[in-house]
């Protein structure tokens, strides 16, 4: 499905928006709740991934446009990362518990909330290198010139995230087919996923993850958020499989090796 589609999706939602509020007063209430669960899935279910990945992008572009100054920033994360630093090395490394990261900005919102994408550049490094050659202040700040939708509140682009380890020397690749991640993943020594959370569900909203490897298997970093690793796992698929009961949907994922 094309961009172009996006507004016959919309017309539809308002149908079925329309067909609950003409339900008789009996079972409305039922009827809405029905026809919003039908909402919800349409994005997921109808929209295919590349689209999404290329309306979030133009979003990041007009983002771009938005002239805000968020240089401030920087100083109070350098300051703030300092409190995270035990729990980094309890957590072999990585950032697992992006929940305690209410006390960095990132852009209109915090890394608690919108700041998945830069966690998993952070992580995907590390993991590559074992050490992060830029602070995690840095790259926020990185993230906030290039690569926020909607002021951070929706994330970050997945497309940034790919053109960011392109600018700092890393060999990339991306895919949207969910059918080749196994294949793909095969290629590089790290991997970025986007997905969604409930593939039936769009407002349990999307999530992005870094995808480790470890004697030849995968796993996921911080995808709850609270400090468990998912995997290992033979195959990426097996791995979503494992995340949400199931639920995960995958919508684009970056492969990412030393150059």
């Amino acid at each position: 499905m094309g961009l172009e589609d996006l507004t016959a999706l919309g017309t539809k939602a308002a149908n079925l928006l329309k067909e609950a509020a003409a339900g008789k007063a009996g079972n409305a209430a039922g009827e809405r709740a029905e026809a919003f669960k039908k909402i919800c899935a349409l994005i997921p279910n109808r929209i295919d991934n590349a689209t999404v990945v290329n309306v979030l992008d133009l979003m990041r572009k007009q983002q771009k446009l938005v002239k805000k100054d968020f240089a401030a920033h920087q100083a109070k994360n350098e300051e703030a990362f300092k409190k995270h630093e035990a729990a980094l090395a309890k957590n072999k490394g990585f950032v697992e518990d992006q929940n305690s990261y209410t006390d960095m900005a990132y852009g209109d919102a915090t890394m608690q909330y919108s700041g998945c994408e830069i966690f998993a550049t952070y992580n995907a490094i590390y993991s590559i290198t074992g050490k992060v050659n830029m602070s995690l202040a840095k790259m926020i700040a990185e993230y906030e010139k290039d690569g926020m939708v909607l002021s951070g509140k929706f994330g970050t682009a997945p497309k940034a995230i790919k053109d960011f380890l392109d600018k700092y020397g890393f060999k990339t690749g991306m895919t949207t087919e969910e059918a080749d991640f196994d294949s793909f993943g095969k290629k590089f020594q790290s991997l970025i996923l986007t997905m969604y959370n409930d593939k039936d569900d769009i407002s349990k909203e999307v999530h992005t993850v870094n995808i480790s490897k470890e004697g030849g298997k995968y796993l996921a970093h911080n995808v709850y958020c609270n400090g468990k690793v998912v995997g290992p796992e033979a195959s990426v698929k097996a791995l979503i499989g494992k995340i949400n009961g199931g639920k995960a949907k995958g919508i684009s994922l970056i492969g990412v090796s030393k150059a």
